[in-house]
């Protein structure tokens, strides 16, 4: 249970870190990482609600806590003016 929960933060860290500096890398490679992320999330969000509706949701919960955790941790500082 433990290491699905690591792997469900990792997973929206990854997709913290593909939406943040994706778009500075070449067109092709931006879409093959998201696609790829896509598809690993799904698999894990399928996986999840196969056990059952709670972990359905906690899988939710665990991959925008990561998308979350990257926003906090690497955030940009504005420029104040």
């Amino acid at each position: 249970m433990f290491a699905k929960i690591v792997v469900g933060l990792l997973i929206g860290f990854v997709g913290g870190f593909v939406g943040a500096r994706g778009p500075s890398w070449r067109k092709n490679t931006e879409i093959i990482s998201e696609v790829l992320l896509f598809i690993v999330g799904l698999s894990f969000l399928i996986s999840s609600f196969m056990y059952g509706v709670v972990y359905g949701v906690m899988a939710i919960v665990e991959i925008t806590a990561g998308f979350y955790a990257y926003g906090k941790a690497f955030r940009s500082e504005k420029a104040k003016s």
